[in-house]
């Protein structure tokens, strides 16, 4: 009876620990709208490198 108490808390310690350990609080759509932003600014800035070169 001793071992299914401990594997019972072992299992529940597991997923205690998994559930805890998931830090990522951003939103997936977050992460797109950032790529398309530094996507624009990298794109500025080529524009910015082509006017000063003329």
């Amino acid at each position: 009876m001793l071992k299914k108490w401990m594997a019972a808390l072992g299992i529940v310690s597991v997923l205690t620990l998994a559930a805890c350990n998931n830090t990522d609080d951003e939103d997936p759509a977050d992460d797109d709208q950032m790529e398309e932003q530094e996507q624009e600014q990298d794109t500025d800035d080529t524009e910015e490198d082509t006017d000063q070169s003329e």
